[in-house]
């Protein structure tokens, strides 16, 4: 099958044994052999999605009864420390690990897609900044810092980018679960703990978005993030769906991530899927 992307797919299946929470993709080499682990997904009861080179494996989810209409938005409830603390914490939809697998698309919609805006300040910034003071613009600073701190799957990378637009009192990055499922990707390859590894890449692409919810004055939002996982070992690909959110703040005319406790998981899914859009993953457009 081929990804969103057009890169070929290798799909991967359950492997017996493993139990806990993460999501990353580790590439491990071999003598002949390319074995990938996908341990993806915000809410999921497994560690690890083992996959062979075998590459007509059924996909996983296709048929899914998840093709059903996406959860009611979070109304904006009050404001303040602990309006921001119950809207952050408010678990979300659960969704099956084999969700962000590459699967077939669903012909429904989660709602109207969201136009993200450009950001106004790209030049000698870690993370692109200067987004405007909506629930889109905290979705488009989120994008952006995604697209950085995912670069490599480097936790170090992602605490930089992360560090860049934390206010003073935010969760640091190793506390967030990108941050922990990073180093778990680092150890299930047996990679160093940071740098990159000779002929393997790692990428993550913007496709979907929600607004969990907006405190009252505005200036508090969780936003959240779907993207394309790609990890491509010397040609060989494997790829799944990466959600992701975090609480943003608007201090000084930006959105910073915001002081507090840090969000609850996003559901993992494979973008445009049955999963997806019961999930309430939108499109997004630029």
């Amino acid at each position: 099958m081929a990804g969103r992307n057009g890169a070929p797919s290798y799909l991967l299946t359950s492997g017996p044994g493993r139990s806990g929470r993460g999501r990353a993709v580790a590439v491990l080499g071999g003598v002949g052999v390319l074995a990938l682990l996908l341990v993806i997904g915000l809410v999921v009861s497994l560690t690890g999605l083992f996959a062979s080179d075998d590459s007509s494996s059924p996909a996983a989810g296709a048929g899914s009864s998840a093709d059903t209409a996406p959860p009611a938005a979070v109304p904006a409830v009050g404001s303040g420390p602990q309006a921001e603390a119950a809207l952050s914490a408010q678990p979300m939809i659960s969704l099956p690990d084999q969700a962000a697998l590459p699967h077939a698309l669903s012909t429904r919609t989660a709602g109207p897609a969201i136009t993200l805006p450009l950001p106004q300040q790209v030049a000698g910034t870690l993370v692109a900044t200067g987004f405007p003071a909506t629930p889109e613009g905290a979705i488009g600073q989120l994008s952006e810092l995604m697209q950085v701190g995912m670069a490599g799957g480097d936790p170090q990378v992602w605490a930089q980018a992360y560090a860049s637009l934390a206010e003073p009192g935010a969760a640091p990055a190793a506390q967030t679960a990108t941050g922990r499922d990073l180093v778990s990707l680092r150890r299930a390859a047996n990679m160093a703990p940071t740098g990159p590894r000779t002929g393997m890449t790692i990428s993550w692409t913007p496709t979907g978005a929600q607004v969990k919810g907006t405190t009252a004055d505005g200036s508090y939002t969780v936003a959240c993030v779907l993207g394309e996982l790609v990890a491509d070992y010397n040609g060989r690909v494997v790829n799944g769906g990466w959600g992701n959110c975090l609480p943003m703040r608007r201090v000084d005319g930006q959105w910073r991530i915001a002081s507090g406790p840090t969000a609850a998981t996003a559901p993992s899914a494979w973008p445009g899927s049955a999963e997806a859009v019961a999930a309430g993953w939108q499109e997004i457009r630029r």
